[in-house]
């Protein structure tokens, strides 16, 4: 369903919490709650660091723990951080694009052993985060949520943990400094465990693990291998193996689908029409 440009309401109607939103799950140590166009009210007490990736501008009358309500505007193509134990509430009265905000658990944020999560909670929360990064990730989020594709976890994982990089490199929480690469042979492991899995679920964290290397090496070093993310790269790894499968065996699409780890034939067929812009049957007779 394609996503609207704006909606504008009225900022004095009951405070709701992040139930109200449709589009809200888990993705293994990820919670994630994706909100629309539609001005809402919000409030609620976060037992977890939230970032909000903001796809657009959002007017609203804002209030942070024990202070007061206040004009903010919390700008298109940036990101927030509410630090856990906090309260936060939200009356958006004009919304752009809408937003999508994760929720970090401590096992998740563990796996950067580099970031100093404890001075940036201390600086309570931070609105307007820029950086090129997050702009570019919140314009590729709201071209994905155009789309009629569901997100899959792994999709939402990948997106989750370059948002909490970059914003926490915003905030000077992890150094721009420091080991980025991946060395040959811990490339290899990734590569080869790509191969071997694709049929499998697939995670950030197991990428990391395979290779013994922290998760900001894994994100950094394959886009400079690469040129792509651990998520693209997957998804590339899984197309090429269906578009093989298709053309060199009779295996029946259903069951091509599910070895590649597409989660259904639908998936398959709505991942080969935006890559290719061809359906499955179509490369299987040769178009």
């Amino acid at each position: 369903m394609a996503v609207a440009i704006a909606g504008r309401a009225s900022a004095h109607t009951p405070l709701r919490g992040l139930d109200q939103f449709n589009r809200r799950g888990k993705a293994g140590e990820v919670g994630y709650c994706v909100g629309g166009t539609r001005p809402y009210t919000l409030e609620f007490q976060n037992d977890a660091d939230v970032i909000c990736l903001l796809l657009g501008d959002l007017v609203t009358e804002t209030k942070f723990e024990d202070d007061t309500e206040r004009p903010l505007l919390f700008a298109g193509e940036s990101s927030a951080f509410h630090p856990r134990g906090g309260n936060v509430r939200v009356r958006a009265t004009e919304v752009h694009y809408g937003f999508i905000a994760f929720s970090y658990q401590p096992e998740f944020e563990g796996r950067f052993d580099d970031v100093d999560r404890q001075r940036t909670r201390r600086g309570g929360s931070r609105n307007n985060i820029r950086r090129d990064a997050i702009t570019a990730l919140s314009r590729s989020a709201r071209e994905r949520l155009a789309s009629d594709r569901a997100f899959d976890d792994f999709e939402v994982e990948s997106l989750a943990t370059r948002v909490y990089l970059e914003t926490m490199r915003s905030l000077g929480a992890v150094g721009e400094e420091g080991r980025h690469r991946l060395s040959d042979h811990e490339f290899d492991l990734i590569a080869a465990y790509v191969e071997d899995e694709l049929g499998n679920e697939i995670t950030c964290a197991s990428l990391a693990t395979v290779a013994r290397v922290p998760l900001r090496v894994v994100f950094d070093g394959m886009k400079m291998r690469t040129g792509m993310s651990p998520y693209r790269y997957v998804m590339e790894k899984r197309v090429a193996r269906a578009y093989h499968l298709l053309r060199n065996s009779t295996m029946p699409i259903s069951e091509i689908a599910l070895v590649c780890g597409f989660s259904s034939q639908q998936h398959l067929t709505s991942t080969f029409s935006t890559k290719l812009g061809r359906a499955p049957r179509q490369v299987r007779l040769g178009g």
